[in-house]
């Protein structure tokens, strides 16, 4: 028996196995392939969407099903299909006007279907430009009655986040919501996480361990839910407290570090 085997490793991807400039380090990848090839399972847990993870597919080993926005979407990329999705609720669409004539300085985007839809612009909605993921910038109103995977409210600024998070929290929606990054609230559907995303993804696998890694506030149930967690240095409070062990920052190979730590553990 293989020393990693039934053991499912999940990463977060962005200020976690990403360095500052979106990039996998070689010692990270090599680090990945060393698990995988001794039977373990590795996947990413992630606010981001298929084609933003599928374009990392050329340097970044994955055996397991990707959990994807936040655990409202379960991805298998060796079968390019969907194993779990739930969308957001109907009721809490139209909260989504509101904030929109209330709070001037968010930028909003929907996703529905892989498509996403900047229903409000702000300079960070700009990202898209240089990239080939699917954009539509002036937004149909048909988008009203299709499913959305998830809503994003986006500050330019952290400190802009910061000020309405509370209140949109308070005022606007009851339902799940969790920040991402410090510029990104995502808005999910109730009862998902990457938490319970990673416990499918781990059934699915047949693994009887977790290990998982992460830095932001959409990590912290993931960090919860496995045997043996990592936080990176670059980690907000919350997960630094929810982890076992501390890891390097995202720009000094993190993952790479967990990997060598349980190889010690794992004799």
């Amino acid at each position: 028996m293989k020393k990693f085997e039934g053991c499912l490793f999940v990463s977060d991807m962005d200020a976690t196995l990403l360095t500052s400039d979106h990039q996998i380090s070689d010692k990270n990848r090599r680090a990945i392939e060393y698990f995988i090839s001794e039977g373990g399972r590795f996947t990413v847990a992630t606010g981001r969407m298929v084609d933003a993870v599928g374009a990392y597919l050329g340097r970044l080993p994955i055996n397991a099903p990707a959990v994807l926005h936040n655990g409202a979407k379960l991805y298998d990329f060796s079968s390019n299909s969907v194993i779990f999705e739930k969308f957001i609720e109907e009721d809490r669409k139209p909260a989504v006007k509101r904030v929109y004539s209330d709070m001037p300085e968010l930028g909003l985007e929907i996703y529905s279907d892989e498509i996403i839809y900047v229903y409000k612009p702000c300079s960070e909605t700009k990202r898209f430009l240089t990239r080939s993921y699917k954009v539509v910038y002036n937004m149909p109103d048909e988008v009203w009655d299709r499913p959305w995977t998830k809503l994003l409210l986006i500050g330019d600024t952290k400190e802009i986040l910061d000020k309405y998070e509370p209140i949109y929290r308070r005022d606007y929606d009851s339902g799940l919501c969790v920040r991402s990054g410090p510029l990104y609230l995502d808005i999910v559907a109730g009862g998902v996480s990457k938490g319970k995303g990673t416990k499918r993804a781990a059934e699915i696998t047949g693994c009887n361990k977790i290990f998982a890694i992460g830095d932001s506030e959409n990590d912290v149930d993931m960090l919860r839910c496995a045997d043996i967690s990592f936080a990176v240095e670059n980690a907000v409070p919350d997960v630094k407290r929810a982890a076992m062990y501390g890891a390097p920052h995202h720009n000094g190979d993190a993952v790479a570090y967990a990997i060598e730590k349980l190889n010690k553990m794992f004799g």
